[in-house]
């Protein structure tokens, strides 16, 4: 894959986006804000046996041959202005109080789940949303600010660089054979959403390249709409960013076949070719509004959630990381203990 030219010292930006933190940022902004689920509570959770609550007679659901798990999703228009404004996010997916008829398939899900049913939903096809978010997010910004790239490979290789943020290329993946099939429905909305119902798929990532090298790594934004195999940093993160070596192994998790060898390349996505346009302009603007405030108003290292209504917790090692609870914490330690000492994290 093509290689980044590195640009003379003094062309650069003193900005530096770090390419973590900013995906935490616009991921979250980006799913507590998603059209086709704001204001939908969880109803009922169905993988091996079929919907009780729903009859879903489609072919895609039914005769799946390969594992596969739904959701049905309840939309309740806000009646106040704090109901409106108050974000979508795993901790209030289900309904409050949760109904008696739905307890025993809800009441027993884990933190962990809910947070990955969240995102399984809304990453339906997300990829291109994502990229599209990530591309208004960096024009908000000057020419040649640049992303600091920071990943782990193995256990304890970190590798740390800056690249020119419009240096970032698109690449497009075909999967062959998915395998898993996830159906998302809403109601009274009458939406269902299916991922990995066909034999082959279109994903979307970002990649990104030290100067003068070959593409080295990848950002998925929209992983964890393959479920928990889609979770970055040891099964732990929200999202993919890893060795471009490691993210072709992680492939074989998402489908039996694939063509990343063959890949496209491209820089830029056309804003009229991508759904909910003028809402990802939004996102991106809120994101970077978080990101010039970051010296004074913190987020949580795992999901990116600002410490609304609550003090976030601190790193208590580097001071300058933190999280919403120790739950949160935990998830986030794999990648951020390869950088506790920096005191950049």
């Amino acid at each position: 894959m093509d290689s980044a030219e590195p640009l003379p010292e003094n062309k650069y930006e003193d900005k530096v986006l770090d390419l973590h933190d900013v995906a935490l940022l616009l991921n979250y902004e980006r799913g507590s804000t998603e059209p086709r689920f704001r204001y939908t509570k969880l109803r009922e959770v169905a993988t091996t046996s079929d919907f009780k609550s729903i009859i879903l007679p489609v072919p895609e659901w039914t005769e799946a041959a390969v594992p596969r798990i739904g959701f049905v999703f309840d939309r309740k228009q806000p009646s106040t202005q704090e109901e409106r404004d108050e974000p979508d996010l795993p901790s209030n997916i289900l309904p409050n109080p949760i109904p008696p008829d739905l307890r025993s398939n809800l009441a027993q899900l884990t933190p962990k789940e809910l947070e990955t049913y969240y995102w399984q939903a809304r990453n339906h096809d997300g990829c291109f949303k994502a990229i599209t978010l990530f591309q208004h997010f960096v024009d908000l910004f000057p020419e040649f600010t640049r992303v600091r790239v920071r990943t782990v490979e193995g256990k304890d290789k970190t590798r740390n660089y800056t690249t020119l943020a419009d240096d970032r290329m698109i690449v497009e993946i075909r999967f062959f054979h998915p395998t898993s099939v996830s159906v998302s429905a809403v109601f009274p909305d009458n939406k269902t959403y299916i991922t990995g119902s066909e034999p082959s798929s279109l994903h979307a990532v970002l990649g990104f390249a030290a100067p003068g090298s070959k593409l080295d790594t990848i950002l998925d934004l929209a992983s964890l709409q393959f479920g928990d195999v889609g979770r970055g940093s040891k099964g732990n993160s929200l999202f993919v960013l890893e060795p471009i070596f490691q993210y072709a192994a992680r492939l074989d998790k998402f489908a039996q076949g694939n063509d990343l060898q063959e890949a496209k390349l491209s820089q830029r996505i056309r804003d009229s070719t991508t759904p909910d346009n003028d809402w990802l302009k939004t996102v991106a603007q809120r994101a970077k509004d978080r990101w010039e405030k970051r010296a004074t108003v913190p987020w949580c290292g795992h999901c990116g959630a600002p410490p609304k209504g609550q003090v976030l917790k601190t790193c208590a090692k580097c001071k300058s990381a933190w999280y919403c609870d120790p739950g949160h914490q935990l998830a986030a330690w794999p990648f951020h203990k390869h950088f506790c000492n920096d005191g950049k994290t």
